[in-house]
């Protein structure tokens, strides 16, 4: 370590002691800033009047990295002017009394070396944040990458589902057909379809409800639409078509979570069979002259879930007057009173209508129950009903139509 002393000359023993301690020492009569280039860890100045105050400045500039002490007659700061003009100099960083500096130099040097430190640590701290603000707008630019992309995936995605999702419902002679979809915020998971086949006696119907949102279910949406397109005719029956799908599911979202509850049914208007498969939660309510028909129906689980599975097929013989509701969890929070779930609620709406419930009023009235839950909440999920009622002359129409096929 070098100490620098101007105008001011320490002692024999004070030098031998601080040599021995691996100090250098030089000493100069004067400093000039364009000569004195020396690079010292401390400079001690002897400022014995008012007007070598502005030395320290001029030391201070040229040694910035050092520690400036002032030694000063212990008279002159009994001085107001001179003492002023000291404590105002922002160049010094330590006083000493010239008749006993020698004795405080340990002292100060220890000042000097947690000074430094402090001043490594700020030096240190302030790099780490300025790394820090750097990262943190990177992040910020990325995040807003990030969320043009999505956004722009979110308006891709809600064009294909909304180009996807059939605009009309087929009409179907002695049948009346009432369907109402609400999404929820973003892109939703719900997807359903109605159409006829082409022997044009059989209808199907599509519900699905996914697990996910966003472009997996639009992915999922875009499956179901060409896969039904391409083999709906194909398949004899309702669960040879949903295990199908499930197989399809399982191949392109390489056995990831990927599952939805779906629903296929397929209506012989001629009969008045309705043959479904449900896979997850989905499952009819019939209601049949005032009170809710009891359904035999085994369960599947969910597609998307297991490589192989034997889907179950249920069949229920519609009559006239026949009132069949399907619908997706969506509808489960608004229809929810106490301990009554959805089905149950509906059930309890149902017994207070006529025998033969019209479907538009049905709606309309649990459109209202949900109109009234989310003028307070937002929907969590997509609603998605469906309601099918039979209409008394339904079997007369259907002979009819076939006498005059023939």
């Amino acid at each position: 370590m070098k100490l620098l002393f101007v105008g001011l000359e320490p002692s024999k023993a004070f030098q031998s002691t601080v040599i021995s301690h691996g100090f250098s020492c030089v000493c100069l009569s004067e400093f000039l800033p364009e000569k004195n280039k020396q690079k010292c860890e401390m400079v001690i100045c002897r400022i014995p009047s008012i007007d070598k105050i502005p030395l320290l400045s001029l030391v201070k500039k040229r040694c910035q990295d050092s520690w400036v002490v002032a030694v000063v007659p212990a008279k002159k700061l009994d001085q107001p002017e001179f003492y002023s003009l000291l404590l105002e100099n922002e160049s010094k960083d330590g006083v000493w009394a010239e008749e006993n500096w020698e004795s405080l130099f340990w002292f100060s040097y220890q000042q000097m070396l947690e000074g430094r430190n402090k001043t490594q640590q700020l030096k240190l701290l302030r790099k780490e944040v300025a790394q820090f603000q750097e990262k943190t707008i990177e992040l910020s630019q990325s995040s807003d990458r990030l969320l043009d992309k999505f956004k722009k995936d979110v308006d891709l995605a809600e064009n294909i589902q909304r180009v996807l999702r059939p605009r009309f419902s087929p009409h179907i002679p002695g049948v009346s057909l009432s369907v109402k979809y609400i999404p929820s915020v973003g892109v939703g998971g719900d997807y359903y379809d109605i159409f006829e086949f082409g022997d044009k006696k059989r209808f199907g119907f599509l519900l699905a409800d996914s697990k996910s949102h966003g472009m997996a279910a639009a992915l999922l949406t875009v499956l179901l639409k060409l896969r039904l397109e391409e083999m709906k005719d194909r398949f004899p029956d309702s669960k040879s078509f949903i295990t199908f799908v499930n197989q399809e599911i399982r191949a392109v979202y390489n056995k990831n979570s990927a599952s939805m509850s779906l629903f296929y049914g397929i209506l012989d208007r001629a009969s008045l069979d309705f043959h479904y498969t449900s896979a997850g939660n989905i499952h009819p309510i019939v209601w049949r002259e005032g009170k809710p028909q009891s359904i035999s129906q085994r369960s599947n689980p969910e597609v998307g879930t297991v490589d192989c599975c034997e889907y179950h097929e249920n069949r229920v013989s519609l009559q006239p007057g026949d009132l069949m509701i399907l619908f997706t969890d969506g509808l489960e929070m608004p229809l929810k009173k106490g301990k009554m779930n959805a089905e149950q609620r509906i059930k309890e709406l149902l017994t207070v209508k006529e025998q033969t419930p019209d479907p538009l009023r049905m709606q309309n009235e649990l459109m209202g129950i949900v109109d009234a839950y989310t003028s307070k909440k937002k929907l969590r999920d997509d609603l998605t009903l469906i309601q099918l009622a039979v209409d008394e002359k339904a079997m007369y129409v259907a002979k009819a139509e076939g006498d005059q096929s023939r």
